[in-house]
């Protein structure tokens, strides 16, 4: 009786033992030997196919998954292979690969999140290597890929190519993938051609290069060249007419990741550089359709730029200067310091007429005085006098107010503490303003930036029609700036029964920052 007994637990045993056999197998080849076919590839001849294939699934938690490729050329197979993917532990799918087919062979590019692209080159022969192209081979692959039907020039070294097309120099390595720099030097050309000559801006590249001449990124460094906001729709405007004429030569679907890797360095006087990406920042994928909105949303980005909101979208660039040298390449030190002026030179300069100046409760005044005049615009020196006019009172306050910008002063204020005020001058013949604050009784001033109001236009684009500072003053702790059209505004609001406006800015915090309020009937 016990060894029956024995003998039907070893029985039960072993038929356990076999359907945890029959379960890890079955376990197993889900995971690590199952097949499944995620796409297949033609050659244009439909000669050839490449086969991709899951094998088993992605290791837990997120490590690899697993793929078989195979080369065939009708039934019979050129090569096979596997690899693994590093996609954050994803199952692979048919956007962890590309294939372009070439004349001896063809480039497979296997992708993922965690990794840089693979390429794996396979002939149809199955040889090991390739020895190049010949002339006639490299002008048929330009056709077909960039439409040129005229070879200019092709010239072979140890690295690969350099080959002249389209009035395009650029270079192509001697791979079977043939990797190239056309489309990067075509963009390069065309910004070249209009920058600065079209838009007076002065124009800088900043290069990267990678593993692949594809991978080579050329960023444009474009100036603002305006001060301030005053600046900000012709610079719009610059880029757009730039965008219009590169994706004339060079179509965004046709250089979809060149475009996306690149971008435009912005750099203003007062600010450090700072990358705008057509990837995120800008998106440019959306000009075509929506030209209005990528205008408005590049206005954004470069108003907060000049802001300084630079951590509003991705920082800013550091170069390799400290970020002491970098403050200090955008600082203005006068060529003669204050203390350096003597007497006469003061009194000399307390002779000359001036017309803006501001008379404190006590008497005394404070005068922008103009000590020297170019083209039509001067530069000033602050002066003080301890009653109004008189020249033998004269101190310098400061020897360049305006940090070495000139044109016309407009006004000068200060509050009721008698050390933050406010300054304007105009340039452009007076159709153009800047406002500077000092918050040291005028020994120093620096200049202010006002946020848009982002008046729309009949366009649908915004705008700033506020362009010249006309008051400022204090009241309950808030201090007020307003700004008007200047002569060339043409701003009427519908709200204000289409009355000419000025735009009404406020500060709480003592001067330093300001937002627009209202606007009001001029």
């Amino acid at each position: 009786m016990i060894k029956k007994i024995i003998n039907i637990s070893i029985c039960v045993v072993l038929s356990l033992l076999a359907v945890l056999l029959a379960l890890f197998l079955a376990w197993k080849y889900k995971t690590s030997w199952k097949t499944t076919t995620v796409g297949v590839e033609q050659s244009p001849d439909n000669q050839y196919s490449v086969i991709f294939q899951a094998v088993g699934e992605a290791d837990w938690p997120f490590g690899p998954c697993h793929c078989k490729v195979t080369l065939k050329n009708g039934d019979r197979t050129v090569e096979t292979f596997r690899e693994d993917i590093y996609d954050d532990g994803g199952q692979f799918q048919t956007g962890n690969y590309s294939v372009e087919w070439m004349k001896y062979g063809v480039v497979i590019t296997l992708k993922g999140c965690e990794q840089s692209d693979q390429e794996v080159e396979v002939f149809y022969d199955g040889r090991a290597s390739f020895m190049g192209y010949t002339d006639e081979e490299i002008g048929a692959i330009l056709k077909e890929r960039y439409n040129i039907e005229k070879v200019d020039l092709i010239i072979k070294d140890e690295t690969g190519y350099v080959v002249k097309a389209d009035g395009i120099v650029f270079s192509a390595d001697a791979s079977l993938a043939f990797h190239d720099s056309y489309r990067q030097e075509v963009f390069k050309a065309v910004t070249d051609d209009l920058f600065p000559e079209r838009f007076n801006r002065s124009l800088e590249w900043d290069v990267k290069e990678g593993d692949n001449l594809s991978d080579l990124v050329y960023t444009p460094i474009i100036s603002i060249n305006g001060y301030g906001n005053q600046d900000l729709n012709p610079f719009c405007d610059n880029i757009c007419e730039w965008l219009d004429k590169c994706f004339e030569r060079l179509p965004y679907d046709e250089a979809k990741e060149m475009y996306d890797k690149a971008g435009i360095i912005v750099t203003a006087y007062g600010c450090e550089k700072v990358e705008m990406s057509f990837a995120s920042t800008l998106s440019i994928d959306s000009y075509t359709d929506d030209k209005v909105g990528f205008y408005n949303n590049l206005y954004t980005c470069v108003e907060r730029y000049l802001n300084h909101e630079y951590y509003a979208f991705g920082g800013p660039i550091v170069s390799d200067e400290s970020e002491d040298a970098a403050e200090e390449s955008f600082s203005i030190d006068p060529e003669v310091s204050t203390e350096e002026i003597g007497d006469d030179v003061i009194r000399q300069w307390a002779s000359y007429d001036y017309e803006v100046f501001y008379d404190f409760p006590d008497g005394s005044e404070y005068a922008l005085v103009p000590v020297d005049r170019a083209l039509g615009s001067s530069f000033y020196v602050l002066l003080s006098f301890d009653k109004k006019g008189d020249v033998g009172s004269a101190r310098l306050v400061n020897s360049d107010p305006f940090n070495q910008q000139t044109g016309e002063a407009k006004f000068i204020t200060f509050l009721d503490d008698g050390i933050t005020g406010f300054a304007a001058l105009t340039y452009s013949g007076g159709s153009l303003g800047n406002l500077f604050a000092t918050f040291d009784g005028g020994e120093s001033y620096q200049d202010i930036t006002l946020p848009s109001p982002k008046i729309e236009l009949p366009t649908g684009q915004v705008y700033n029609p506020f362009v010249m500072p006309e008051d400022a003053w204090e009241e309950s702790g808030t201090i007020f700036v307003k700004m008007v059209q200047g002569p060339d505004g043409d701003h009427h609001s519908a709200e204000l029964d289409g009355a000419r406006t000025v735009g009404i800015y406020a500060s709480a915090d003592g001067g330093k920052t300001f937002e627009f309020i209202r606007e009001e009937a001029e």
